[in-house]
């Protein structure tokens, strides 16, 4: 008898390619339990015959508690076989469970809510605007670390909103960090950054000191290839974004000391220094000024220039 924890038929829908592949892995493994694919997983792509996945799907597993049969690029197959699949699931098989990878999933069909009812469907894409600080602190815990959260943060704006690649970088943190079990916003800036060298780190520093002269050499080391000036500006983001919300909680009466990001003395010093320099208005403009240079980037001004600009402002 199947476990609670597993169902006659799974839908993964998205366009993630990370999250498909992952979730895939993970149902295969808990529905065969470990047993050899070669002889009880079955795949199909989307152009198969309804006929010949209930076949597979009624036959008996060999050395398997269960076969797992899966039909990729499903979309066009749910269109044309909707109803016969419906019928099929309203009496599962015992002894087999169907996985079907589709780019769409309206949850308001009779079938989505039938898998509602006796299976499982998993969301694999990724929104524009989806906070991935929840995934990422997941994908650190499987390794056995934690992360914090402006170390997250730093690492989205850095890498960006690939799966595969962050998945790939909180990998190599957590082998960084040896026996440590937190990954912090030095470790991903030594690290992570450090295709851009020191320089990464330099300029936030540099802007946390309102030095400009040092801001723009260290933003000159970090242009080297194309792309790195979106990376650049994500840095600035993710510094200038800790330091408002840091601005906000004093201002509404937090103790400084409670608040601070949690690094060495002296960068503290100088950070403490910033936020006493700057008032809370004074970061809302510069957040009006990083989004100027943003689009100004984007509709086609040097990236090099609009970044000299913007690094220079938010050093007065």
């Amino acid at each position: 008898m199947a476990g609670k924890d597993i169902h006659p038929i799974y839908v993964l829908h998205g366009d993630d390619a990370f999250l498909l592949d992952t979730h895939r892995r993970e149902i295969v493994e808990r529905v065969v339990a470990g047993a050899e694919a070669q002889l009880c997983v079955m795949s199909f792509d989307g152009s198969a015959e309804l006929a010949d996945v209930l076949d597979e799907l009624r036959t008996v597993p060999f050395l398997a508690p269960r076969r797992m049969v899966i039909v990729h690029d499903a979309d066009a197959f749910v269109k044309t076989h909707r109803d016969a699949i419906e019928k099929f699931f309203e009496n599962p098989p015992r002894s087999a469970s169907l996985l079907l990878v589709v780019a769409s999933w309206p949850g308001n069909t009779k079938l989505a809510k039938l898998v509602a009812k006796i299976g499982q469907a998993i969301d694999c894409s990724v929104g524009a605007k989806e906070n991935l600080s929840g995934w990422i602190a997941k994908s650190a815990g499987k390794r056995g670390k934690k992360i914090a959260p402006d170390a997250s943060e730093l690492l989205v704006q850095w890498v960006g909103r690939d799966l595969a690649a962050l998945d790939g970088e909180i990998e190599k943190l957590s082998l960084y960090v040896g026996q440590r079990e937190q990954i912090t916003t030095r470790d991903v800036s030594s690290l992570v950054t450090s295709s851009a060298g020191p320089a990464a780190y330099e300029l936030t520093n540099a802007v946390t000191a309102g030095d400009a002269a040092r801001a723009l050499r260290a933003l000159g080391g970090m242009l080297r290839t194309r792309g790195d000036e979106f990376k650049t500006l994500g840095l600035i983001v993710w510094h200038l974004r800790r330091a408002m919300t840091v601005k906000e909680k004093i201002v509404a009466g937090a103790d400084p000391r409670e608040v601070l990001p949690n690094m060495p003395y002296q960068p503290q010093r100088a950070f403490m220094a910033m936020l006493q320099r700057r008032s809370l208005r004074a970061f809302h403009d510069d957040f009006r000024k990083l989004i100027r240079a943003d689009l100004a980037m984007k509709s086609g001004t040097e990236p090099r220039a609009a970044l000299q600009e913007l690094v220079v402002q938010l050093c007065m």
